[in-house]
């Protein structure tokens, strides 16, 4: 799916914000806040439910009741949180682990080891 551009009204002035620029937003009591990957953070008068609504689902995903990350800029994934860009740190729960793990193919260590393919001579 095609990035989508935000358009985010504060004190009156209308700012566009392309989806690709979202490393994450977050809950914070009455409002949300979308951290942006030039470091900035917006406050936006919508709930975390409310402003999901407007992300491209196969862009973005639920990592915890308080957070929504961006899936292109996920860097590693530990036990309970997720590394993004620029070395940010989210909460990973166990509620949103599987529908998480579903946006990528996965390919453990354990599996078993590839042969070789013969040279051709």
């Amino acid at each position: 799916m095609k990035n989508r551009i935000l358009m985010l009204t504060k004190g009156g002035i209308q700012e566009l914000i392309n989806s690709d620029m979202i490393l994450y937003v977050r809950v914070n009591r009455t409002h949300s806040i979308i951290k942006l990957s030039d470091g900035r953070s917006q406050a936006i008068a919508l709930s975390l439910k409310q402003f999901e609504k407007y992300l491209p689902p196969d862009l973005f995903c639920r990592t915890h009741r308080s957070y929504i990350v961006a899936l292109d800029h996920v860097k590693s994934v530990h036990q309970g949180s997720i590394t993004l860009t620029g070395k940010e740190e989210v909460p990973l729960s166990e509620d949103f682990r599987k529908v998480f793990y579903s946006h990528f193919v996965v390919i453990s260590e354990k599996a078993e080891k590839m042969e070789k393919p013969e040279m051709l001579s």
